[in-house]
């Protein structure tokens, strides 16, 4: 089996990349940094869309054809409204929505001819709902929740199936130094390798199982009063 993680340097999408290579999976990491995993790397920046295509098919050429595709890479953006510049807004865009679409047109075409393939869109919790200072985040993976829905729906007759991740809460440095991490700081937070046994767990199911959307949360009980 063949898969490409994006972001796969660090937090979730390393915890991915280690927990793949561990079940004998080839691993295509992109990301601007390589990752500390064995496996076929290219340096990408998913912000300047134009590498991406050439940046997968020399994946793909290493490779060979893509069994899996992990969308994983994100950026983040905390300002009020008015504070936002367009190209911070059109940054984050670029890197949370536009980058998994370019990734996943480059790949689909294989899946489609061999009539296989999973397709795992790492989203949010900010897919379904909103936070204050949040809102080009939140619109950026409200965004791939509705990419991921209607890819979904065009690729099921191909037996092609697609999945979204929405976790909240990670402990990475995602949002280390800003308001929201200062917010969360001491609070239980989920581990990138639960995310990563996630992602085993989806593309372990069986072909009649769909399980399009996943919202995952820290579970804590409390003790008995």
């Amino acid at each position: 089996m063949i898969a490409i993680i994006t972001g796969a340097s660090r937090g979730i999408g390393l915890a991915i990349a280690r927990a793949l290579a561990r079940e004998g999976v080839r691993l295509g990491l992109l990301s601007r940094s390589k990752p500390d995993v064995a496996g076929e790397f290219v340096a990408c920046d998913l912000a300047e869309l134009e590498e991406i295509p050439s940046a997968a098919r020399e994946l793909v050429a290493r490779l060979g054809t893509v069994d899996f595709l992990i969308n994983n890479a994100g950026t983040f953006l905390e300002k009020q409204v008015p504070d936002i510049q367009l190209a911070d807004w059109e940054r984050v865009q670029r890197v949370n929505l536009t980058a998994p679409f370019l990734l996943t047109r480059e790949v689909l075409p294989g899946m489609i001819a061999r009539r296989q393939g999973r397709i795992i869109n790492i989203a949010s919790t900010a897919s379904t709902q909103g936070y204050p200072q949040q809102s080009a985040y939140c619109a950026s993976k409200h965004g791939l929740l509705g990419f991921g829905r209607s890819l979904a729906v065009e690729v099921k007759p191909h037996n092609i199936h697609v999945h979204t991740l929405c976790p909240g809460g990670v402990d990475t440095d995602f949002i280390k130094g800003t308001r929201l991490g200062e917010r969360l700081e001491g609070q239980p937070k989920i581990n990138p390798e639960d995310v990563a046994e996630m992602v085993l767990f989806l593309l372990h199911q069986p072909g009649n199982i769909d399980l399009a959307e996943v919202i995952i949360r820290r579970f804590d009980p409390k003790p008995p009063s």
